[in-house]
């Protein structure tokens, strides 16, 4: 297991910090604040019954950690796992949860948080927080805390 500490990618400041990622080829973004840190998982244990969103668990430097697919979620295909996982962790309240990543772009600052139209708010659900502007690209902003309520409470996260 490799793990690396998310260093800013850029020295301006702004109204919010977001953690960039991609899953599906397409980037996304969580806040900052939630973001811990990018892990390579070598190992991880499949949980039998578990929800179809639950990849696995691994440790994590002695906790136990469940890996989450949330590609499906955004309407997206579920990923295909084996071999080594590369996840983002992202925590609140002291839980903490590692989503399946396909590589991670790094901390940016952001002057603004566009508000969804009626479209992505229904793809996104409660899991979208509305889109960032990256090089004339729109990129989803995830919440955080939906992610990590929905999955202590075992409630499917995002869409309805």
């Amino acid at each position: 297991m490799s793990a690396g500490v998310l260093e800013p990618t850029a020295e301006r400041t702004g109204t919010i910090r977001a953690c960039l990622f991609v899953l599906a080829g397409e980037p996304f973004a969580v806040e900052g604040s939630y973001a811990k840190e990018v892990v390579d998982f070598e190992e991880h244990t499949v949980v039998p019954r578990a929800p179809a969103d639950l990849v696995g668990v691994a440790n994590l430097r002695g906790n136990i950690v469940p890996i989450l697919d949330i590609q499906p979620l955004l309407g997206m295909p579920p990923r295909r796992i084996g071999g080594t996982i590369t996840a983002l962790v992202v925590e609140a309240a002291s839980f903490q949860v590692a989503i399946a990543i396909d590589d991670a772009l790094g901390l940016e600052p952001f002057d603004e948080v566009l508000p969804f139209a009626a479209a992505a708010r229904a793809q996104y659900g409660e899991l979208g927080m509305g889109f960032l502007k990256r090089n004339g690209v729109l990129v989803p902003l995830l919440n955080g805390t939906e992610i990590l309520r929905a999955l202590k409470s075992g409630k499917q996260v995002g869409r309805t």
